[in-house]
């Protein structure tokens, strides 16, 4: 087969698909539009079944790009690319009623749920074959759809695992480190497949049981730190466990009590330290942060202690976390910031109670729009920021809202280091109704 009989079918099958539009099936014209892509067809046919396949906007026959210049490609692509073709086959015995049939279902407008191979067959054409072109958007939102619902489930999980703990505590003064491990692997495991996964699970609260969603909460803004600073991977551990633990003293308040709630902010440190010193382990870490993470670099905080006390580094890194929880908690269980409110927040209370080195790298971290933050663009469309990118200020934005206002039916994720959009502003979630956890 010569390389202009190709561009010669294309054009004749363009042709034929404007023939349709113009003129009866009984009219000269159109039958000889139909006689002209049969005489090609059956050219092409001779040295076997011939395949046109579309990619990223080119048409192609075999290795052989068809140029849009020729007559009748450019139609032909975007033909076939509106009506979702990657590959249309014709095969030997491709006949007039087989043409007719392959026009008209052609011509067919496009939509989502118009099926190609599904019109021919059902007009009896066996000699004609397409395969669908892959939607890769749809195909990476079945993809995060299915992967939210699992680490939902692990996060659901690891609540169940602190509400046993926690019982535990309660009902015996015994703390089961065990159990935390359990959860700090679970955490670790998926952070290190996918970190930005796992910041949007730290976006998840509940208006009962806030207590958990908070230790969970804070062990994963924690480990996010312990990673940037590149500790091991038993530091790590230990870290996780020991910010998970750092309210245990709570449970030895009825929180629901503002009397107790009161006791307890002052007091749980000195309890949940008593607690932790039960533990038959060696490590006193956690026993440590639980007693220290509430004592401020300047001296302020509580419990009280000699001017000269020094904390252990990881209470530093769990004030760190515990505090940005507490900011971007929705009211009443926390402060309500957004998240890029809270990082400046943070960057403020250096002055005082923060570890100045830690907190910036806590902010480098998380970066200046961090995940879960709701974000206006340019174009005044609007998404949440789902992951980083090599620049702080253009992340990773998953786009629900079009310019319009109108929510998109499958979200799609946009590189702004890689787009001429920018952040105009960031919005407050309630405004929209957004649950942040739904969407990352």
């Amino acid at each position: 087969m010569n390389e202009h009989q190709p561009i010669a079918l294309v054009g004749a099958l363009s042709a034929a698909r404007k023939a349709t539009h113009l003129y009866p099936a009984t009219h000269p014209r159109y039958i000889e539009a139909v006689d002209a892509l049969l005489q090609e067809s059956a050219a092409c046919l001779a040295e076997g079944p011939f395949t046109l396949n579309v990619h990223l906007g080119r048409l192609y026959h075999g290795s052989q790009v068809l140029t849009s210049e020729a007559p009748g490609v450019r139609s032909i692509t975007e033909t076939l690319e509106s009506h979702r073709i990657e590959s249309l086959t014709l095969h030997d015995g491709f006949a007039r009623q087989d043409a007719q049939a392959l026009i008209e279902v052609l011509g067919l407008r496009a939509t989502q749920t118009l099926e190609i191979a599904d019109e021919l067959e059902g007009r009896g054409v066996t000699t004609v074959t397409v395969s669908a072109l892959v939607d890769e958007d749809a195909q990476s939102a079945e993809e995060r759809d299915r992967m939210r619902q699992q680490d939902h489930a692990l996060y659901n999980r690891l609540i169940g695992v602190m509400r046993t703990l926690t019982q535990r505590i309660q009902e015996s003064g015994q703390p089961a480190v065990g159990d935390a491990g359990v959860i700090v692997e679970g955490i670790l495991a998926r952070m290190m497949e996918d970190s930005a996964a796992v910041l949007g699970l730290a976006t998840m609260t509940g208006n009962s049981e806030s207590s958990l969603f908070h230790s969970i909460n804070t062990m994963i803004y924690s480990l996010i730190l312990g990673i940037g600073l590149d500790l091991p991977e038993e530091g790590l551990t230990t870290l996780g466990i020991s910010a998970l633990l750092h309210d245990i003293g709570k449970v030895a308040f009825d929180m629901n009590d503002p009397g107790e709630a009161e006791k307890a902010h002052f007091l749980h440190p000195k309890i949940g330290a008593e607690v932790l010193s039960r533990l038959p382990e060696q490590d006193r870490t956690p026993m440590l942060v639980a007693y220290e993470h509430h004592m401020g670099r300047d001296g302020s905080g509580f419990p009280e202690r000699d001017a000269d006390y020094v904390t252990h580094p990881y209470s530093r890194i769990v004030a760190i976390a515990d505090r940005y929880d507490r900011l971007t908690t929705p009211l009443p269980e926390g402060l309500g910031h957004t998240p890029d409110q809270a990082v400046m927040q943070l960057l403020r209370d250096t002055l005082t109670t923060l570890d100045q080195t830690l907190t910036r790298m806590f902010v480098k971290q998380l970066g200046v729009f961090p995940v879960g933050c709701v974000v206006r663009l340019s174009d005044q469309s609007v998404g949440i920021v789902c992951g980083m990118t090599d620049d702080t200020l253009r992340p990773r934005v998953r786009v629900m809202y079009d310019p319009t206002g109108l929510a998109i039916d499958t979200p799609k994720d946009l590189a702004l280091n890689e787009s001429d959009l920018e952040i105009a502003e960031t919005v407050d979630p309630e405004s929209l109704q957004v649950r942040i956890s739904d969407h990352l």
